[in-house]
C-alpha cells in the first residue's frame, strides 16, 4: 500500500517525470541504494534535460560531461544524498544562497536543499540514496518549480 501511495504521489506532484512507466517507477522505488545512472536517468528527464526515453547510460554520461557528478564516477555505484542534491540543483537551475554560488558543489547543494526542506527527514550527506528518497526530492522540487519558486 505504501509503494501504491508512493506511486500517485510522485505521479501527481512530479510532472516532469510524466511518461515513467509504472514498472521503472516500481523499480526506482524499491531500489535502497540508487546508483549514479539511475539518479541521471531520472533526475535529468525530469528537469527537461533529456526525452524521458534516454538510457541510464546516456543519462549518466551527460551528466558527467556536464560536470554535475564525480569525475570517475561508477555509474553501477551508490550516488550520496549530497551528490544527488548536487545533480539535483544543477539539472534544475535552482538557486543557492552565497556559499553555495561561490562554491557550488555537493557539500552547499546538500545545505541548500535541507535549507529548503526539499530534503526531509534523518538524513547524512555521505549516506546511500534510496529510490523512494529521491522520488520524494524530485517531487518536493517540482512542486516548487511548478508553483513559481
Amino acid at each position: 500500500m505504501k509503494n501504491v501511495i508512493l506511486v500517485l504521489f510522485f505521479m501527481a506532484s512530479a510532472a516532469g517525470i510524466h511518461a515513467q512507466p509504472a514498472k521503472e517507477v516500481d523499480l526506482l522505488l524499491a531500489d535502497p541504494q540508487v546508483s549514479y545512472a539511475r539518479a541521471a536517468r531520472y533526475v535529468l528527464p525530469a528537469a527537461d534535460i533529456l526525452p524521458v526515453s534516454t538510457s541510464e547510460a546516456d543519462a549518466f554520461k551527460a551528466a558527467l560531461e556536464k560536470g554535475w557528478l564525480p569525475e570517475g564516477a561508477d555509474p553501477a555505484s551508490p550516488i550520496r544524498l549530497d551528490e544527488s542534491a548536487y545533480l539535483v540543483m544543477s539539472a534544475f537551475s535552482l538557486r543557492g544562497g552565497l556559499l553555495y554560488r561561490l562554491f557550488p558543489g555537493p557539500r552547499y547543494a546538500y545545505r541548500e536543499l535541507v535549507y529548503k526542506q526539499y530534503i526531509q527527514g534523518r538524513r547524512d550527506p555521505a549516506q546511500p540514496v534510496p529510490g523512494e528518497r529521491l522520488v520524494r526530492i524530485l517531487g518536493r522540487v517540482l512542486d516548487a518549480k511548478g508553483g513559481g519558486e
